[in-house]
Parts: C-alpha cells; structure tokens; sequence
C-alpha cells in the first residue's frame, strides 16, 4: 500500500515539506473534500446499469451492442439462437447479470451452491482436473464439478467505548480447497482500464522500502487477486470460467476433458464468442454510467477521519486516466478510492496457507451501496468490513476502534455517501 504522503497520492499533501502521520496530521493537511463527479465524464444521476447519458443517442446505440451478450442467458449449442449458444458443458451462471443484477454486485447463497448466487469459487492451486474454479453446474452428459455448503459462526470485537461489532465467519465445506469470490458491482470498469499502467506501478512498495507498514504490490487491476491487467481479459475470463464459454483468449472451454466427443457436439463454434463480441461487451461495459456521489459538507468530518485513520494509504481517492479513443474516457479526473495494487489483509481474510494467501487487491469504494461486502460477502455492514482487515490495515483498524460511536458513524456515513 502507498503512504498517504507519497507525491503519487495528489488528495494528500506535505505541509511545509515535512512529513506528519496521519493521526496526527493537523487539519490543514487534510485535502479538500472530493467533488460527486467520482467517475468524471461518466458521473451520473442514472442508474449504474444505463449508458452514461454524455453519450450522444447515437453513441449509446453503437456502445449498446455488447448488452445483449451481458444479460440475455447464454443456450447450449445447437440452437436457433446462435448468437448466444454455447453455454458450458460446465458452468456456474446461464448470464452475465445472473451474477451482476442490474451490472451490481452478487450475493451469497443461504445454505449450497445449488443455489443462484453471485458467489464463485476460485480454488487456491490451480487442479488438473477442476481447473482455477469450480463449476457448479453442468449440461447433460457431464458432471457437475461440485457443490459447496456455507455456515456461519460469529465472534465479536470490543471497542474502546464498549460498542461491539459482531463478525460473522463462514465456513465452506467441499472436497477443494476454495477461495470464495462474489461478483462485484461493474462501475467505471473503462475508467480503471484506462489509467497508465506506469502510474499504478509508482505506488508499489513491495518492500516496505519507506517503512510504514504498507507495502503494495503490482499485478493486474481487475479481480478480487488482481490477476487480470485489461479489462478485455477480465471480461474473457469471467465468460470461459462462469459460462464456459470460450474465446480467442481463452479457447478451452472447462470440462471438455470429461467427455470429448459429447463437448465438441454443444460448442457453439471456435470460438464460441467472437473477438468483435467480446469487443462489445467490454466496449458497453467501459461506458456505464458512474453513479454520482451524494458528498456534502455535512460528509466533511467523516472525510478527515478516513485519511486521519490511514485509510487512504492504500484507497487512494484520485486518479488521472490517459489517453482513449473514446473522449468520455480519455484524460479524465476520477475518484475511484482504490490504488489497484495488493496488499496483505492479514490471516483472517486469508484463503489458503500460502505465501500469498492473505493478498487481495484493494478494492475501488465508489458507489458501494448495500452490503453484502468483501470478497465472500462476509460483511454485513461497512463497520463489519473494516475490522475483518488485518496485516497492513492493522494500524488503520486500531485507530478506527479508538473512534467514538459519532466518530464511527461520521466515517460509515462518508463512505456510504461515495
């Protein structure tokens, strides 16, 4: 993670050109209040799941085609809807919004997997059977990979005014070893994809060279583990792994290794989605709109606490995109909250015993809306996901549980209002 004190975090400055901590930075020191425009051009009092409306009508009518193969449910091949045909063999979702409702974020499911949701599972080492996730569902004639049950178990956390928070666990049982993941809300998915790679990577400190406990890591920029850089990657990935629908970038469909001849007979073609249908999806997800924040002066002290806690060390407010052919994208101020780099949660979040385990991207807070939040849907509430972080937030947390009751809510009314 950054120190919010480094020159590439611009919402934080130097004072004098001496350095001060954030609990102690004087209110001077504090930057001014973010506009409500957080996703530039596209900011937008229209829903998260409409074309931004600085399209002209006729650029919303070219950036739309990619809706249809977003929202409609994929078939299995053969079929009189070829366009859309080629679901699976192995799958978790029939569509795209099956998981992203109104291009929002998923929820988990009550009890099993068996259940719609928007929560997949990533397994923590790659399988030469099940592949990087597991499918939960399949087309006649193969298997599904399996299925999860889901229980919680609460435990609580004590603050200093004698306020408890209650944090609920889940507990997954399958025969793999998981890493849950919900689907995320699709907001300024374009915005992201078009910032400088150069400028997400002067951020990283990955040994902690100035000190401060935070040390970011360059990957991707998409995902909960950042493991894809583009967008156009994300989106193929998402389509091969949650639909089983293949593309130039990802040409194997899963579960085809259980039954060849039978997965050949319902492919929809090679590949299943065309490069000029995965260009539409990608180009009508880069232009939804960014929901415009509700900031008020009233909003002010919850800002200060958010940088006086260090929480914009790593949730960076501001960035600057580059160059696009698209204008609504291209050289656009945002704030997306998030400085894309990954940074280690500590041993609560983690999802394995690996080295990398407790490793997550920081995730953009624009536009969070009602919970579930984190990457399993474990929290509740926002208060509830701040103190499930550990590892480099520590500090962050410690200082957040020194917060009044009003101090809290100050800080949870910020963020809901982003």
């Amino acid at each position: 993670m950054r120190s919010p004190f480094r020159p590439a975090l611009l919402a934080l400055l130097l004072l004098q050109g001496a350095c001060q901590s954030p609990e102690n930075a004087p209110i001077s020191a504090i930057a001014p209040l973010p506009p409500n425009s957080l996703g530039g051009a596209l900011s937008s009092d229209a829903p998260a799941n409409r074309l931004s409306p600085a399209l002209s009508p006729r650029e919303r009518l070219t950036h739309s085609l990619g809706a249809s193969f977003l929202n409609k449910p994929w078939v299995s091949a053969p079929s009189t809807t070829h366009d859309r045909d080629g679901l699976g063999p192995l799958f978790n979702a029939h569509s795209c919004s099956a998981c992203h409702p109104r291009a929002g974020r998923g929820m988990p499911f009550e009890h099993s997997s068996t259940e719609s949701s928007g929560l997949l599972f990533r397994l923590t080492e790659p399988d030469p059977v099940f592949g990087a996730q597991l499918q939960t569902r399949a087309l006649p004639g193969f298997r599904a990979e399996g299925q999860v049950s889901l229980q919680y178990s609460e435990q609580t956390v004590s603050l200093n005014d004698g306020d408890i928070i209650r944090l609920r666990r889940p507990r997954y049982q399958a025969h793999q070893r998981l890493s849950p993941r919900l689907a995320p809300r699709l907001i300024g998915l374009g915005l992201i994809d078009a910032i400088p790679q150069r400028a997400i990577a002067a951020g990283a400190d990955p040994d902690d060279r100035d000190g401060d406990g935070i040390s970011g890591q360059v990957a991707g920029r998409f995902g909960w583990k950042a493991e894809q850089e583009s967008l156009k990657g994300q989106v193929a990935k998402a389509f091969v792994e949650d639909l089983g629908i293949s593309t130039s970038l990802f040409p194997v469909s899963p579960g085809c290794e259980q039954n060849p001849l039978r997965c050949k007979a319902v492919s929809g073609g090679t590949p299943e989605l065309s490069d000029s249908g995965l260009e539409a999806v990608v180009d009508y997800l880069s232009h939804l709109s960014v929901p415009r924040a509700r900031l008020s002066e009233t909003h002010a002290e919850g800002w200060r606490l958010f940088q006086k806690a260090g929480c914009a060390a790593c949730h960076q407010a501001q960035w600057q995109t580059g160059k696009h052919n698209s204008p609504v994208l291209a050289e656009q101020t945002i704030y997306p909250f998030s400085d894309f780099l990954l940074h280690d949660l500590g041993p609560a979040l983690a999802d394995s015993n690996g080295a990398m385990a407790g490793e997550w991207r920081t995730a953009p807070l624009w536009a969070l809306g009602d919970g579930p939040y984190l990457h399993d849907g474990r929290a509740r509430t926002l208060l509830e996901a701040i103190f499930w972080h550990g590892g480099e937030a520590s500090s962050s947390v410690s200082r957040v549980q020194r917060y009044s009751g009003s101090e809290r809510a100050a800080l949870v009314e910020f963020l809901h209002a982003l």
